[in-house]
């Protein structure tokens, strides 16, 4: 869902104590799933609405809820070694 920028098999660095605000790549549990399951997203923001967004269009965005977790914005991506 994140293709081109994030693509399978990469490895993605996650810093739980940043803040993170619209335009930032944000991993959070994924909502309506089973428990621990997680998504990477772009977060941003529509009036007073934040949104997780895939870059991949045959995905929709998603909105945030009360109820998500996030478990920190995105500091660095790695290719495969």
């Amino acid at each position: 869902s994140m293709q081109p920028l994030f693509s399978e098999g990469e490895i993605i660095f996650v810093n739980p104590d940043l803040k993170y605000k619209p335009g930032h790549y944000v991993v959070v549990e994924s909502q309506g799933r089973r428990s621990g399951a997680a998504m990477l997203r772009q977060l941003k923001q529509l009036g007073g609405q934040y949104i997780l967004h895939p870059l991949n269009r045959k995905y929709d965005d998603l909105p945030l809820t009360k109820e998500a977790r996030i478990y920190g914005k995105v500091v660095r991506l790695r290719k495969d070694l």
